[in-house]
């Protein structure tokens, strides 16, 4: 078994957006309490995010974006940046992290010393567009890692794989018409941000799954779509936008999956990355999950099969 390298910090647990946001630090509290009582040392490898550096930032956000994030970001209380996403004193450092943590993870790939990795990071991403936020989203993580890789180890193609129960609206705004860049994404059709109303770039593969929908119908577009648009593309590298919102058990979104469609991602990811001769893995960050018990359960069933 090749371990997982398993990114996080302790500043992901001090950004909180008020007592009724959903998108708390419990989620990461419940992954850590079942990765390790289920025997995690055994399959995982713990790394502490580092902070992203400024141009990793710039690359993937406007300047005046990232200065308003930074002179909004409070001394105490809780500042509303939009309707679903505000701040408190911990979160532009834990924004940071997050993003930090990806690139992190991006160079232990690159450099060879793993090649599979998990960053337990909060706040998410994939909503962050270029020049605001969203989603209770800062930095858009996953592209920000993206075009790390790209920028960095001069890589020629890099793939995304969203598979949150949310359109990753904010990666595709950042990466969609690139060449260098593949982007696969799954998503409930008709639910937030409404993907259906957004242009699907040329770069990007969008799979729309209707309410009610089961794990059957996932397994099948990542075998029938997803699996063979990888094995076209050739990526040198994988990044994966892991959001569990999907599952049965969430009450923000009506598809129907269980651990073991979230199980069949993680091994199929690593068997597309082990058909490719020039992909050097699979980098996956967390991104939705609200549920905490089927969060936590389907995390761990998916960290486990990357280090399959």
């Amino acid at each position: 078994m090749a371990k997982t390298a398993f990114f996080t910090h302790e500043a992901f647990l001090k950004h909180k957006m008020g007592d009724m946001n959903p998108e708390s630090p419990a989620r990461l509290e419940k992954i850590n309490e079942l990765m390790f009582a289920s025997g995690a040392d055994d399959y995982i490898e713990k790394h502490t995010a580092v902070r992203v550096s400024l141009s990793d930032m710039l690359s993937a956000h406007d300047p005046d974006y990232i200065q308003y994030l930074s002179r909004m970001s409070p001394q105490e209380g809780v500042t509303v940046i939009n309707e679903d996403t505000a701040m408190n004193p911990y979160t532009w450092e834990a924004a940071q992290f997050a993003a930090g943590a990806a690139c992190a993870a991006v160079d232990g790939v690159m450099e060879g010393r793993f090649q599979r990795a998990f960053c337990a990071v909060r706040p998410p991403g994939h909503h962050a567009h270029r020049d605001h936020s969203g989603g209770f989203c800062f930095l858009n993580n996953i592209a920000i890692a993206a075009l790390h890789a790209l920028g960095v180890y001069h890589l020629k193609r890099v793939a995304v794989v969203d598979f949150d129960v949310h359109h990753g609206d904010g990666t595709s705004d950042i990466l969609g018409g690139r060449e260098d860049v593949l982007i696969l994404d799954g998503f409930q059709n008709a639910l937030y941000p409404y993907a259906h109303l957004h242009h699907c770039p040329f770069n990007a593969i969008y799979s729309a799954f209707e309410e009610g929908t089961e794990g059957e119908a996932l397994r099948k577009t990542m075998d029938e779509v997803w699996f063979p648009a990888l094995t076209d593309y050739q990526p040198q590298l994988i990044l994966v936008s892991a959001g569990f919102d999907a599952h049965r058990e969430e009450d923000q979104a009506q598809l129907l999956m269980i651990e073991k469609d979230y199980a069949f991602l993680g091994r199929r990811l690593v068997n597309v990355m082990e058909t490719l001769p020039d992909c050097k893995g699979v980098v996956a960050c967390l991104e939705g999950g609200y549920s905490m018990s089927s969060l936590s359960r389907s995390s761990v069933s998916f960290v486990r099969q990357l280090a399959s």
